[in-house]
């Protein structure tokens, strides 16, 4: 009998030890995971070509998937950083608004702050083609909005940016791919096309703003130096830095985060600033990158 009786207590001290343990995982991961949705993660990058001469370097902000975000403490540390860096020019890679809990009033009051800090230049993602769908004029009258404020809208346009030393930077934007085609398998064909209405002159420095990353191996056959993209929300959970998934990229998507190349192209993805399906990120906090043209 005193025997059972210590299997009980043993039994029951191992039952609390492990219940102990497991809430205070709960609480570490809980805790954890707030601060990775409302501090921001920062990540700066040198591109070197032979293509300008700026010694004196041209920094680009990249923000994306902002997804008309009303966080105060997001939206505190995206300025507080801008105003450190002082960038030369923002690029804004799509979903500044979202389609399931539209928005559009604090989408434009972020843009209104950002565009006394420096030029802004933005092409549309998969989350304003939705908007459209839904309501055309609510679409348009952002665009309006947006231009009103000074912004470069790009929707399959380009311009020449002058850089230092009187430099020149040709700059293209395209539209999202879905407002040109209706379903995943299709994004490709119109990514390639909306690529193909450019004249791209290999021997001058070439930047593309487009939200899709995984079309990469497209942007690469038409002569961009370099791309900024979005859309992935670096895979939203990521275990052991491993992105779990992505829009029109599955489960363990390839381009969800940071650098990648092909050929002579270079893509830098953000990460973004806000949330969408999945209400909150694990493991992958919200992203503002710099980079350095020199």
């Amino acid at each position: 009998m005193n025997i059972n009786k210590n299997v009980l207590r043993n039994n029951h001290k191992t039952f609390k030890r492990a219940l102990c343990i497991i809430l205070t995982l709960f609480v570490v991961f809980t805790i954890v995971t707030v601060w990775g949705n409302v501090t921001l993660s920062v990540d700066t990058f040198l591109f070197e070509t032979d293509k300008v001469n700026v010694e004196s370097g041209y920094k680009i902000a990249h923000v994306s998937d902002y997804h008309n975000t009303d966080n105060i403490f997001l939206n505190d540390a995206v300025f507080s950083s801008l105003e450190v860096e002082k960038p030369d020019a923002i690029v804004l890679t799509g979903d500044l608004i979202d389609s399931r809990k539209t928005d559009i009033e604090i989408a434009i009051n972020f843009v209104s702050r950002l565009v006394e800090i420096a030029p802004v230049y933005y092409v549309t993602g998969n989350h304003e083609c939705n908007v459209s769908i839904k309501s055309q004029s609510a679409f348009d009258n952002m665009i309006l909005d947006l231009k009103a404020l000074g912004v470069v809208v790009l929707r399959n346009e380009s311009l020449e940016i002058t850089l230092p030393n009187n430099e020149k930077l040709n700059l293209f934007g395209i539209n999202d791919p879905y407002f040109h085609c209706e379903y995943e398998s299709e994004v490709g064909e119109a990514t390639d096309s909306l690529c193909a209405s450019f004249k791209v002159d290999k021997s001058k420095f070439n930047v593309l703003l487009a939200h899709h990353p995984e079309q990469l191996e497209i942007y690469s056959e038409y002569n961009f130096d370099l791309v900024f993209s979005g859309h992935a929300h670096g895979g939203q959970i990521r275990i052991f830095n491993q992105a779990l998934i992505a829009p029109d990229q599955g489960l363990f998507p390839e381009f969800t985060d940071g650098e990648y190349k092909s050929g002579d192209t270079t893509l830098i993805v953000s990460r973004g600033i806000g949330n969408s399906v999945i209400p909150l990120r694990v493991f992958c906090r919200p992203h503002l990158i710099y980079l350095e043209i020199k």
